[in-house]
């Protein structure tokens, strides 16, 4: 077991762990956390929740250098919470950037909530103020045992198809039950806080969460055969899933597959846009 430092601050190899155990506790499930990391991979690798290196790469890699200066500090972090990033950590190991970056300190500590965590470990700021949940359109009694039928058969094509550790969407209209695929899963589409939301518009906000999702290391999203009509109504999404993400599988009356891309490249195969007749 490695030692503490005698200041009593934590020997760098221990920080990761407690970290992620701080991150786990303190905000929910599904929230993008930015973190100062100097590109150390275990500090941004937690359960349920994306890490993003600060500052980050347009590629989602660490930018491999800390910031220019306070001003750019500031522009890079708004520029990140503008793209989803709900929370900021600073390690213990890092406390001197506030004072080497002076103006990033003023920014958080008069715009954003500073949330308990132990002083030892790390600093996290709330960098999104979490809306009022949105109240659920629940699917008529019909549709929602439609859905349920099909629960097992999606659960078996999941399985086989995806590694345990990923974290997999459903386009699940609020229906928790849609969850139970043996995978970590959440609803899509969501807010901050990993609540369900319900989609607006023509689904180019909802591709553009996807996208966000994406660059974080969310790679699966599962649409199921009563909710294929949600496509229809939302060409911007439905060109996204088209023409830039790969179609893993199809089941006629359960489900569709699709492995997300994030836009920075190109799928490893053609793209194949969703059929209507497929779902008869």
């Amino acid at each position: 077991m490695s030692l503490a430092a005698v200041d009593g601050t934590l020997a760098y190899e221990d920080l990761a762990p407690r970290v992620a155990a701080v991150v786990e506790e303190l905000t929910p499930v599904g929230a993008v956390v930015l973190v100062v990391s100097k590109g150390d991979e275990e500090l941004v690798r937690f359960d349920g929740r994306s890490g993003w290196h600060f500052p980050r790469a347009a590629g989602g890699q660490y930018a491999g250098h800390h910031p220019l200066d306070g001003s750019w500090a500031v522009e890079h972090l708004e520029s990140l919470r503008a793209a989803g990033g709900a929370y900021l950590v600073l390690p213990s190991t890092y406390y001197w950037w506030f004072e080497h970056y002076p103006e990033l300190e003023l920014h958080l500590r008069g715009r954003y909530e500073r949330i308990g965590a132990p002083e030892e470990v790390c600093r996290v700021y709330r960098l999104l103020d979490l809306p009022a949940a949105t109240p659920r359109v629940v699917p008529d009694h019909a549709e929602r045992e439609r859905q349920r039928r099909c629960l097992p058969a999606m659960r078996a094509l999941t399985e086989n198809l995806i590694p345990e550790d990923e974290v997999v969407l459903v386009w699940s209209e609020g229906d928790d039950d849609l969850l139970a695929l043996e995978r970590q899963t959440w609803h899509f589409p969501h807010d901050a806080a990993g609540r369900h939301v319900q989609p607006e518009g023509d689904g180019a906000r909802q591709a553009s969460q996807l996208r966000t999702l994406a660059r974080g290391g969310v790679r699966y999203l599962v649409l199921p055969a009563a909710s294929a009509w949600t496509l229809g109504r939302r060409p911007a999404l439905a060109a996204y899933l088209g023409s830039e993400c790969r179609r893993l599988a199809l089941r006629e009356r359960v489900c569709v597959v699709y492995e997300l891309s994030s836009g920075l490249g190109t799928p490893t195969r053609e793209a194949l846009r969703p059929k209507e007749a497929a779902w008869q």
